[in-house]
C-alpha cells in the first residue's frame, strides 16, 4: 500500500483511516504499537529506532509482521 506521513505512526494512522478494520491490528487503543506486532522500516526493527516516532521519507518501505503462534 502507498501511504503518507512523516513518521511510522503517521503512516499507520493513514492506513488505519483508509482501512478501519486493519487499524486495531496495527496499534492499541492509545495509538501505541503492539509488542507482538513487529514493524520494519527498510529492514530495521522500529522498536530499536524510536517506535512510531521513527521518521520516514518518500520511498521508505514498512513491513508489518504479526505474531504467529501455534504448533
Amino acid at each position: 500500500l502507498d501511504a503518507t506521513g512523516a513518521t511510522v505512526g503517521d503512516v499507520v494512522a493513514d492506513v488505519s483511516a483508509r482501512y478501519p478494520e486493519l487499524g486495531p491490528r496495527l496499534s492499541d487503543g492509545k495509538g501505541n504499537p503492539y509488542p507482538f506486532v513487529t514493524i520494519y522500516l527498510n529492514d530495521e526493527d522500529i522498536r530499536f529506532a524510536g517506535g512510531f516516532q521513527t521518521a520516514v521519507t518518500d520511498g521508505d518501505e514498512l513491513v508489518v509482521v504479526p505474531a504467529i503462534a501455534g504448533g
